[in-house]
């Protein structure tokens, strides 16, 4: 699939996505974003335009992380995963302005790995809410709910 093709799915995804999607899909758009820039400095390091957009569309979808964290409800995680997300940026600024890959490599397992817990945590709460809404336990008992 090619880029332009990557990043149209992806839009066509966030404008009919819900809320609790919107994460996921931010995070498939940086590691997308991240991935393309990292081939970009290893393979084609002279695409100096192409290497600074990729770069940057890393940098705005954490800047949407950041920003979409609530810190009233998420108290000290909030502030915590505003701290990663405000490490991740400031390395994708360092890689943009140095040409430097081995920011990005270094980097691409951790968007990964948040990725994945969000899921599972987005999975974990949709499973309580049908638990919630249906008042009996997934193995079928009843739930108690109160």
């Amino acid at each position: 699939m090619s880029a332009s093709a990557d990043f149209k799915y992806l839009e066509t995804k966030i404008m009919t996505a819900s809320k609790e999607e919107l994460t996921l899909i931010t995070f498939d758009f940086l590691i997308l974003s991240a991935t393309k820039a990292l081939d970009k400095l290893v393979n084609t390091p002279h695409d100096i335009q192409g290497i600074h957009d990729d770069l940057r569309r890393g940098q705005r979808a954490i800047a949407v992380l950041m920003g979409s964290l609530n810190f009233e409800i998420g108290g000290e995680l909030a502030v915590n995963l505003f701290r990663v997300y405000e490490f991740w940026h400031r390395q994708l600024v360092l890689a943009n302005l140095q040409k430097a890959p081995e920011r990005v490599e270094r980097l691409l397992p951790f968007f990964k790995e948040y990725r994945t817990t969000w899921a599972e945590a987005q999975r974990r709460f949709r499973a309580e809410q049908k638990v919630i809404e249906s008042g009996t336990a997934p193995d079928g008992s009843f739930a108690a709910v109160g």
